[in-house]
């Protein structure tokens, strides 16, 4: 395995530290909760491809699950198509280092229930997209996200039922909040597990973090990543609603 060892990761910024430039892909990620549970990085690590390094804190990695509802999701100059457009997602993510030392996202897995998207974002731009029966429920305080099945690739199997209650927003974010968050563009491989690696950048807002309790969570989607079962206690976190914007990708 090919981990670059010499790359001086970026500083970590609540705020894109540098222009992106022309964006040609919008989001908007409403409802998010993150759920993070922390890892040995040798764990990690294996399940990476050559060329990216698990990015850790204090000696640990981190893989996050991360259920929401995207709306608005469109290219530049397209407006936003009904019903396309806006669907429930749940990710399975990690942190890592790249070859040019960008702080980025890696994702085991992406779930969502339009199919039309996960064919475009699967085979045009590499990213490991599910078809699957999701759910987004909230009132009062508590959301609810449910992940039925999978319907293409069926395997492996994974079902994931999460209920959180909000709490208050976090007035000054933890370092771990900033590194959790602070990531400012994705890495996939195309095509997928004999391609190169690309950095996908990405700009929004300053996240508003709140805090969140786990009611009850139910999830199979880390064993379905290759992860061992998780162990400790979950970080969880809330998020109302944030825009953002994809810009071209660049090899790494």
């Amino acid at each position: 395995m090919t981990v670059p060892d010499g790359a001086t990761p970026a500083a970590i910024s609540a705020a894109r530290p540098t222009p992106m430039g022309r964006w040609w892909l919008r989001n908007r990620w409403d409802d998010l909760t993150f759920v993070h549970l922390a890892y040995a990085p040798e764990v990690v690590q294996a399940l990476l491809p050559d060329g990216l390094r698990v990015d850790t804190l204090d000696g640990m990695a981190y893989v996050s699950l991360v259920p929401f509802e995207m709306n608005q999701a469109t290219p530049r100059f397209v407006p936003p198509i009904p019903w396309i457009s806006s669907f429930a997602e749940t990710n399975v993510r990690t942190y890592v280092v790249d070859s040019a030392g960008n702080r980025a996202v890696w994702f085991f897995s992406l779930e969502a229930d339009r199919l039309a998207i996960v064919v475009f974002a699967r085979w045009l731009l590499g990213f490991p997209y599910v078809w699957s029966r999701l759910t987004v429920e909230g009132e009062a305080g508590r959301r609810r996200y449910v992940t039925e099945s999978r319907r293409w690739p069926k395997r492996p199997r994974s079902i994931t039922d999460v209920t959180i209650e909000i709490g208050d927003e976090i007035d000054a974010p933890s370092e771990l909040d900033a590194f959790l968050t602070a990531r400012w563009g994705t890495v996939v491989q195309w095509p997928r597990r004999r391609g190169r690696l690309r950095h996908h950048p990405v700009d929004h807002p300053e996240w508003r973090i709140h805090e969140a309790t786990l009611v009850d969570h139910h999830d199979e989607s880390f064993v379905a990543a290759g992860l061992p079962e998780p162990t400790g206690t979950p970080i969880v976190r809330w998020v109302d609603g944030i825009d953002a914007w994809f810009g071209r990708p660049t090899r790494v």
